[in-house]
C-alpha cells in the first residue's frame, strides 16, 4: 500500500529578545499561534477568533459581570449611606465597567 506523506510544516521561531512579546500578542488576540501567524501574513482574510478565551480576557469579562453585581449592591444601600459616599463609589464602579468594556473592545 502506498502511503501519502504530509508535507513538512512551516515553522516560526521568533528572535530571542521577541519571543515574550510574541507570546503575549497571541495570548491577547485569543487565537491559535497558527491562526495569529496566519492574519498576519494575510492581512484581512484572517481566520475566525478561537474558541477559546484568553485568560486575561476571561477576567476582564468576569471583573465586568461583578461591577454590576456592585451597582445594584449599591443601589440598596441607597437611603442607609451617606449619598457623597454613594455617588463616589457608583463614579468609581462607571470607570471600572468603562475600563473593562475598553478591554474587552467594546464601547462603553
Amino acid at each position: 500500500m502506498t502511503e501519502k506523506k504530509r508535507e513538512a510544516p512551516i515553522s516560526y521561531r521568533p528572535p530571542y529578545e521577541l519571543r515574550e512579546q510574541f507570546r503575549a500578542r497571541v495570548a491577547d488576540s485569543g487565537l491559535s499561534v497558527n491562526a495569529f501567524i496566519t492574519a498576519a501574513v494575510f492581512g484581512d482574510t484572517a481566520p475566525k477568533l478561537a474558541r477559546r478565551t484568553s485568560a486575561p480576557r476571561a477576567d476582564v469579562a468576569r471583573l465586568l459581570a461583578e461591577t454590576a453585581l456592585l451597582n445594584e449592591r449599591l443601589k440598596g444601600l441607597a437611603g442607609d449611606a451617606d449619598p457623597a459616599l454613594l455617588a463616589d463609589a457608583a463614579r468609581d464602579l462607571r470607570e471600572i465597567r468603562a475600563a473593562c468594556l475598553k478591554a474587552l473592545g467594546r464601547s462603553p
